[in-house]
């Protein structure tokens, strides 16, 4: 696991807005830079991922993004609804692609 620092630790989302955040890293021996997402009293679920040699995923309203110039991974919610409301947690991660997400990095 590589070391993250995300901001904003939490984030209200509001209905209909856009809502951003940024996670940045200091390592940069990676594979993956995923975020989860976790309701109150439910574990950590996974929600995107993106490959180190990529700048850009995207999957419904949530797109991530890459800058490696500035180590820095980007989620962004577009038309946010209210069951996007919970607790965001980004991870960089070396090795193989988690099992709930099959794009390989080549």
């Amino acid at each position: 696991q590589e070391q993250v620092k995300q901001s904003p630790q939490s984030l209200t989302v509001q209905e209909g807005e856009i809502s951003i955040l940024n996670c940045s890293y200091e390592k940069g021996v990676f594979d993956y830079l995923l975020w989860h997402w976790q309701y109150p009293g439910k574990g950590p679920a996974f929600l995107i991922a993106i490959c180190s040699v990529m700048n850009e995923m995207e999957d419904g309203s949530f797109t991530v993004s890459l800058n490696k110039s500035a180590k820095q991974l980007s989620l962004h919610i577009t038309t946010s609804q209210p069951g996007d409301s919970a607790t965001y947690i980004c991870a960089a991660s070396a090795g193989c692609s988690p099992a709930t997400w099959t794009q390989t990095c080549s």
